[in-house]
């Protein structure tokens, strides 16, 4: 296998990472329990090949590992983003990886450069059918990380270019997933089912299922169904292609919530800092005018949040919990925090204006009027985690550790973290996957 560059391999690795760290503190998730219990009454029978779901430790078929592992990977909104196509690309990709890896013993060197590839392809399809398939209301990790979870499973299996562009075009074919799901059960479901789906279609191409060839171009294909984005851009992203990684822009999170909460929150807890006892009057957010729109739009189809779900979608929520916790972490999306009257007295505080100087979710400004009249204000270009300020290996490997102490003891987390580090030399994924169960 011709090999990607270090640094692409490398922050591919990191990416696993970050799933881990994801999903450590998900399995009590209701939304999750529902489905490992779903998936566990369809237990493989006799010799067939299974995979494990990770953290709960139990053994369930490769596609419903896919799913259960997507939705762990998705539900607390606390994976990457790559945020010029709105998405979450691991979550659909690597749990169909691992199904497959764990099935056929593939050696950590494949898995990794295996991952790495079908994140850029599936990178580059959301390239060109984003923003416009985002704004007609498709889940952009629904649309293309099929086709990322097709094509990372037909690199790993070494698939010749026919039987590739079948799983491909197969991906394409079936993609899905409405973003009315969001602040629901449905949105981690899609994201599950994304991953059986690019799975299952690298496994019907392996046996010589076919697909049409144009299956993303043609008259009714993937570009004319699923966005309003012209077919000039294909040609250019294809060029792109090995050339411009697109890896190297994913965002990791500090804390469990949407993307375009963070840099608020980093506001907010810069200024929480310096407060004191003083009290809000109003706190004001200058943010990317698409954010202003989102968030609108969700505070008038949620009203105040009801769960946890909708309390993560939720912008105002999560700058007035942070400014009164003085934090932001799991435990602001339990019951107690978003029925809190404090809480949701500071959010109906709390503006957000459009600011078109803001090209991206990466940055916003906030201004505080205090009852006693003074004002203090903070500005965010890049949070934590984002391209223009990188968060290094051992920064992500701390927030993992604050993730996963709650269900790990110290040691299992250390042997994990070193576990996941030395994965591009280990001969399988074997040793990784022991760690990462509670039992």
């Amino acid at each position: 296998m011709r090999g990607v560059p270090q640094d692409v391999a490398h922050e591919a690795l990191r990416l696993l990472l970050n799933q881990l760290k994801a999903s450590v503190g998900a399995t009590g998730h209701p939304a999750v329990k529902t489905l490992h219990e779903w998936a566990l009454a369809e237990p493989p029978g006799g010799s067939a090949v299974a995979a494990q779901t990770l953290w709960f430790g139990t053994r369930i078929t490769l596609a419903n590992a896919a799913i259960v592992n997507g939705a762990l990977f998705e539900v607390l909104d606390f994976n990457d983003t790559y945020i010029p196509t709105f998405m979450h690309a691991t979550s659909g990709v690597l749990p169909a990886l691992l199904a497959l890896a764990e099935a056929r013993h593939s050696s950590g060197h494949d898995i990794i450069q295996a991952l790495a590839l079908g994140l850029e392809v599936e990178l580059a399809c959301a390239t060109i059918l984003m923003p416009t398939g985002y704004y007609r209301g498709f889940v952009p990790g629904g649309l293309c990380g099929g086709v990322g979870a097709a094509a990372a499973c037909s690199v790993l299996a070494r698939l010749d270019p026919k039987r590739m562009r079948n799983a491909l075009g197969l991906a394409m074919c079936t993609a899905f997933g409405t973003y009315e799901s969001v602040g629901s059960m449905a949105l981690p479901y899609i994201m599950g089912l994304t991953a059986r789906s690019g799975l299952t279609a690298f496994q019907l191409a392996e046996r010589g299922f076919d697909a049409p060839a144009t299956a993303f171009e043609g008259e009714k294909g993937m570009l004319a169904s699923y966005s309003n984005e012209s077919a000039d851009k294909i040609e250019s992203v294809l060029q792109s292609l090995g050339n411009t990684w697109r890896i190297h822009g994913q965002s990791y999170k500090t804390v469990p919530t949407e993307t375009i909460t963070h840099a608020p929150i980093e506001c907010v807890l810069n200024l929480r800092a310096v407060a004191g006892t003083r009290s809000i009057e109003r706190m004001t957010f200058a943010v990317q005018p698409l954010v202003v729109k989102i968030a609108d739009e969700r505070r008038e189809r949620f009203g105040n949040p009801t769960s946890e779900l909708t309390a993560r979608f939720d912008l105002r929520y999560c700058a007035a919990a942070a400014w009164q916790r003085q934090r932001f972490t799991l435990a602001e999306m339990e019951e107690t925090a978003y029925t809190d009257p404090n809480i949701l007295s500071l959010r109906s505080r709390i503006d957000l204006i459009a600011d078109p100087q803001r090209p991206t979710f990466d940055g916003c400004s906030l201004q505080i009027a205090y009852t006693d009249g003074s004002r203090e204000s903070a500005n965010v270009d890049a949070f934590l985690g984002s391209p223009g300020n990188r968060m290094s290996d051992e920064q992500l490997a701390d927030v993992f550790r604050v993730a996963a102490a709650a269900a790990l003891p110290p040691d299992r987390i250390e042997d994990l973290l070193a576990q996941v580090w030395k994965l591009p030399q280990a001969p399988g994924i074997d040793s990784l996957l022991a760690l990462s169960r509670f039992t």
